[in-house]
């Protein structure tokens, strides 16, 4: 069997709601990797979340999967002050990682981590699963392919969360709050964008609050760029904001629909012609970055044109400089 018919052998480290779903897109949706082990800090844990996938490998610690050689990819699906850690575990026992986001809390430990990676032969790559959508790489090409001039960027991410202090968005010392929850998706979008339009961005002003007092997490973040492309990126965790995002410019209107950060289905209008473009989903999503990766790894490659780790550390020294400069600082350098 050629390296392009073999399936990338998986495991996954950090058995929560997310971990449920990229497995759950793994074992039903992925043409080029396939579940082979778990692991868990609970044994008991780790034997449940196997058996509601049929997973025969399961570990009760990171350290056993990691000694494992039939691993090849790792998945780190932890609460981010816990990647680190994990992501030198792994890469030290030479397995390619990809890292849920925000890859970590500050830049410097994604340059180590990097560097380490780089020490090894292996990849590591942030899990930005909206850009490797099938209707945003249509939507990028769509603008390359016609010299589209973009001058305004608008997207947010929020949700409404009631107070609690148990909520790991709530706890400073699980580095919660806005910024590094979901502002890394429109944070990264932003980039994303500018990168593939050939305009370097201009450094935002940040404002960040927070609605409840003494919680010493950010509620709220609202990140403004001017220049060439200006752009407007919200984050909230106590509020819900608009779910589409918009791209305008001289003769073109782009909005993408609901949730856009799973974009499926995009509008365009460009100088008076109205058109479309429409990948529905058949998974949960999480499947093409989980394809992407694996085909990466049959090919040999340690770095990727999608998944990009220059957005990564662009996206990460934005959030950590911002949350540094509005008085969050502790939420860079979290507890481990």
């Amino acid at each position: 069997m050629s390296d392009t018919q073999r399936k990338i052998k998986w495991g996954i480290a950090g058995l929560g709601n997310i971990a449920n779903r990229f497995t759950t897109a793994l074992t039903e949706h992925c043409l080029h990797g396939e579940l082979y082990a778990l692991s868990a800090r609970d044994p008991s844990r780790a034997a449940t979340f196997a058996n509601k996938f049929g997973c025969k490998k399961a570990y009760g610690s990171y350290e056993e999967m990691a000694k494992d050689p039939t691993v090849e990819a790792v998945y780190i699906a932890t609460v981010h002050p816990y990647h680190k850690p994990l992501a030198k575990l792994f890469l030290s026992n030479n397995k390619h990682v990809l890292v849920e986001k925000p890859a970590f809390t500050n830049l410097a430990d994604w340059l180590e981590m990097k560097a380490l990676a780089k020490q090894n032969g292996v990849m590591l790559l942030e899990a930005m699963k909206t850009v490797v959508f099938p209707a945003y790489r249509e939507l990028k090409s769509f603008l390359v392919d016609n010299d589209i001039q973009i001058d305004s960027i608008e997207a947010s991410f929020g949700n409404q969360h009631d107070y609690d202090p148990e909520l790991f968005i709530f706890n400073p010392d699980l580095a919660g709050g806005a910024t590094l929850d979901v502002g890394v998706y429109g944070l990264w979008f932003f980039y994303d964008l500018c990168r593939v339009l050939g305009v370097t961005p201009s450094k935002p002003r940040v404002k960040i609050s927070c609605l409840y007092e003494g919680s010493n997490v950010d509620t709220d973040a609202c990140f403004e760029f001017s220049g060439t492309i200006s752009g407007t990126i919200s984050a909230s965790i106590v509020q819900n904001l608009p779910r589409s995002a918009r791209l305008t410019g001289p003769d073109i209107d782009i909005t993408i629909q609901e949730k856009w950060w799973n974009p499926a289905y995009i509008e365009i209008e460009y100088r008076g012609k109205k058109s479309t473009i429409d990948h529905r989903v058949k998974g949960n999503g999480f499947e093409f970055e989980i394809d992407h990766f694996s085909e990466l790894v049959l090919q040999g490659k340690t770095e990727s044109a999608i998944l990009s780790s220059e957005i990564t550390a662009r996206v990460l020294d934005t959030m950590e400089k911002a949350l540094i400069d509005s008085g969050y600082q502790h939420l860079t350098q979290p507890r481990r």
